[in-house]
């Protein structure tokens, strides 16, 4: 079920690593963020998002990771956005992604995964500031509502999972600095943060994950074996394990 966590900003989360659904009410209807993750997910999201009786007018993906790049027939045929560089590396490695998605999930509408169109300039019609930067996946964004006291952080900031590094490209350890420098500065103005996977955070939690993630990035740069306490919780062990895997399968 849909959960609100602002004015105009709902939140589903799916069993499959903590996946985080996002509808955000814009000028002339919703905006699905990341919908996801399997079929059944799908089909709930879509019944949840009738009952709220507002037309679907677009989709945004925060970056081109197979679990960020689905879609249903019953969202509507409407354009699906992502920065420039996240919708041009979605486009060159879609049928990577559909196997990917086809190994991960079950009833998925494959034909729909990856179809993404540059988001304009302007960012329209995505209400807030898009954040670009380079850390965990070509042209990541988060949003900033700061009108409503959002950040949607994509795969970042998560309680769950530990900052996972693209390591196809050169020096991420800095990228990811400087994208947690970014949503630090954006964290001043909201309450409310939702990352792509993990629970909602608010007040000072938001900084609390800023600061786990800082610290386990210093750890690698002083070539020290990263203590975070996101390694050491019980969801580690048993059925939880595989969530982990999976996450780590569909950052590679």
């Amino acid at each position: 079920m849909l959960n609100q966590v602002a004015d105009g900003v709902w939140v589903r989360q799916s069993e499959w690593v903590w996946s985080n659904a996002i509808v955000v009410r814009g000028e002339d209807g919703l905006i699905l963020v990341d919908p996801g993750i399997d079929g059944s997910d799908l089909n709930q999201l879509a019944d949840d998002v009738e009952r709220l009786g507002i037309p679907v007018v677009a989709g945004f993906s925060t970056h081109p990771h197979w679990d960020h790049l689905l879609w249903h027939s019953r969202f509507g045929d409407v354009p699906r956005y992502a920065t420039p560089a996240a919708a041009q590396a979605a486009g060159e490695a879609r049928e990577r992604a559909q196997k990917m998605a086809a190994e991960s999930a079950s009833g998925i509408p494959s034909e729909l995964i990856g179809l993404l169109t540059p988001l304009p300039v302007d960012g329209e019609p995505v209400p807030g500031e898009i954040l670009e930067h380079q850390a965990h996946a070509v042209g990541h964004a988060a949003v900033l509502l700061a009108d409503r006291g959002v950040l949607l952080a994509g795969d970042m900031l998560s309680d769950v999972l530990i900052p996972l590094l693209d390591p196809r490209r050169p020096d991420q350890v800095a990228a990811y600095e400087r994208a947690l420098e970014r949503l630090g500065e954006a964290a001043r103005h909201i309450d409310v943060l939702v990352p792509g996977h993990g629970a909602v955070a608010e007040g000072p939690e938001v900084a609390a994950r800023l600061a786990a993630d800082h610290a386990y990035l210093d750890a690698l740069r002083r070539g020290v074996e990263p203590v975070d306490a996101r390694l050491d919780q019980d969801w580690l062990s048993g059925p939880h394990q595989s969530n982990l895997e999976q996450a780590r399968h569909t950052s590679g």
